[in-house]
């Protein structure tokens, strides 16, 4: 358009009312191609030519109408029925006139599937499995992780699983954190039974057979309700005051007060290994200054 700029100022001085100049500026912005000037409030509220937008969640400016549907009718007009709004680099936040293009609802869908079916996988990728290391092919193009349900089970089954040693054949083996097993398989359990001990109740002293694995110290119901029963008298490690505490207990203060001031009271003492003096960090009855000094006695008493 020749002389553009001219005509563009003739118009602006033949306004009379606010209304004509708000107007004929949209007119020139309309001609020119410039984008109305977009506020951003913060990160989630922007206004645009008098309009608030919300970023909703997925990462749309929306208000009364979108910003890209508004940024359209703004320089195009209304949008026909059936037809969409598309950003070219797919970028929602990029709402320049020159992303956006117009195309019906099928055309639309097909370009946002065919990117999202170049983005996945191909059918027969290869995957390692995470938990036994075989590499597989993909069936399909979801969670590939495992290669197996085996495998899959065996994962979530070592989350809340610690190693143990099987007390008959010493093999090591997985056990839930919550259950007290003894044995790798029922063939070992089996044989724990069929190994017997005799054992000597503490409470009438008759000789009664059981497992070695089991920590069996009473023959009979009976004897065990007696060994509740059964109290003698005992001194205080802490203040030295006389309680009665039961016999096969191991109760060593007389009060829960005598026992944290125990935890509380620290006294300096000397390793007996490196002859290094500390303060004990929990109770009295700690011996050696480390978990090192501990080490070296037990190795000691081990070669004795």
């Amino acid at each position: 358009m020749k002389n553009k700029e001219e005509i563009f100022q003739l118009l602006r001085e033949s306004v009379e009312t606010p209304q004509e100049s708000l107007a004929v500026e949209e007119m020139i912005q309309k001609i020119e191609g410039n984008m109305p000037p977009i506020e951003t409030v913060n990160n989630s509220q922007k206004k645009c030519h008098g309009f608030t937008f919300y970023k909703n969640n997925h990462g749309r400016w929306v208000g009364s109408i979108s910003l890209h549907r508004f940024i359209w009718t703004y320089f195009n007009g209304e949008i026909p029925d059936g037809y969409e709004i598309h950003h070219c680099d797919f970028d929602k936040e990029n709402n320049d006139i020159s992303n956006l293009i117009l195309l019906t609802e099928v055309e639309h869908r097909k370009i946002h599937a065919n990117i999202k079916r170049n983005r996945t996988l191909p059918k027969n990728a290869a995957f390692v499995c995470a938990t036994c290391g075989k590499e597989f092919r993909a069936v399909n193009r979801g969670n590939n992780t495992y290669c197996s349900k085996k495998c899959r089970k065996k994962a979530n089954h070592d989350k809340d699983k610690i190693k143990k040693s099987c007390f008959v054949c010493g093999k090591i083996f997985w056990s839930d954190k919550r259950k007290n097993a003894k044995f790798c398989s029922k063939k070992c359990m089996g044989k724990s039974y069929e190994n017997q001990v005799i054992r000597t109740c503490s409470i009438c002293g008759k000789e009664f057979s059981t497992c070695a694995s089991d920590t069996k110290k009473y023959c009979s119901m009976e004897c065990f309700v007696v060994s509740m029963q059964k109290s003698e008298k005992r001194a205080c490690r802490f203040c030295g005051k006389e309680f009665i505490a039961r016999t096969e207990g191991t109760q060593k203060y007389c009060s829960r007060e005598c026992f944290f001031n125990s935890r509380r009271k620290r006294e300096d003492k000397i390793c007996p290994v490196c002859g290094k003096k500390f303060t004990p960090c929990s109770s009295n009855e700690q011996i050696y200054c480390s978990r090192e000094c501990y080490a070296v006695s037990r190795r000691n008493d081990s070669k004795d």
